[in-house]
């Protein structure tokens, strides 16, 4: 493994200098959200711990049962017995139910079901890799690549309720998966490593059937997202240099009615007129 590869825990990995994209992403709705979010960190919400947990299932099996415990079927919580049981099971443990644990077997089965996902996780490589590497201004940036593959490719991975193509790409976008993807391609090139022409991006559908696909990342995606981040960085640096923070709409914001009564044949006249001037 090359040097500039690091492998820790997530908890080391939070703790690492060097803004990460996940906090640097909110500045795409405002400086003011970007220093929020870095005050006041994000409660995880059930889908994200579920996604972790589909992570570490595919990514690092061999860590599974060391974080996670799965309540027993039968077991009744309102019996002391079993109550204390189940605390000596799941001491130190995040809890998942059997139907959670089920799900997320049938998802590792969906991915090994594609031959191309498969051949790149069982290709060598490194998973949860982290990187940090040095941008403009010396500004410290870091990530963490579900796999990097000996042979400089970038593999991910998400969870989807979304699989449909058009419905999935356009979500990802939303979320800036593309920017994402530019950040980890940039950090690599940063470090001097070898990357390929293309990333590669599994996803899987969270429920029945479970289907799974996989995505090239071509040149123009990649360089759309460096876009994004460059504009991000280059709003954050200002910021830092005047100390102000402002939200999504500093200015007076002209009100417009709404796209469906602008291209209505009836006009925004009739749409106000009808509730008395409301639209």
């Amino acid at each position: 493994m090359n040097n500039a590869i690091k492998i820790m825990s997530f908890a080391e990995y939070r703790n690492l200098p060097g803004v990460n994209f996940s906090s640097l992403k909110h500045i795409a709705e405002s400086p003011l959200a970007y220093q929020w979010h870095l005050t006041q960190p994000d409660e995880p919400t059930p889908a994200m711990l579920f996604g972790s947990a589909v992570h570490c299932a595919i990514l690092e099996p061999d860590q599974f049962e060391k974080r996670y415990a799965v309540r027993p079927e039968g077991l009744d919580l309102r019996k002391t017995a079993d109550k204390e049981h189940w605390a000596e099971l799941s001491a130190g443990k995040i809890a998942l139910t059997i139907t959670d644990a089920e799900k997320i077997a049938a998802m590792r089965e969906g991915l090994y079901r594609n031959h191309e996902i498969r051949r790149l996780l069982e290709a060598p490589g490194t998973f949860e890799a982290t990187i940090q590497w040095t941008g403009p201004g010396g500004r410290l940036c870091k990530g963490r690549l579900d796999k990097y593959l000996d042979d400089g490719t970038i593999f991910g991975l998400k969870t989807t309720s979304k699989f449909d193509q058009r419905q999935f790409q356009s979500a990802a976008w939303q979320m800036f998966y593309h920017a994402q993807w530019a950040w980890y391609y940039w950090g690599i090139g940063e470090l001097g490593l070898p990357r390929g022409e293309e990333m590669y991006e599994a996803v899987v559908l969270s429920s029945g059937p479970f289907d799974a696909a996989i995505y090239a990342v071509t040149e123009p995606i990649i360089e759309a997202g460096r876009v994004e981040y460059e504009g991000w960085l280059r709003t954050l640096a200002q910021c830092e240099r005047t100390g102000e923070w402002p939200g999504r709409y500093p200015d007076i914001v002209e009100f417009l009615p709404p796209q469906w009564a602008q291209d209505s044949e009836l006009g925004v006249d009739y749409f106000v007129n009808q509730v008395g001037g409301i639209l």
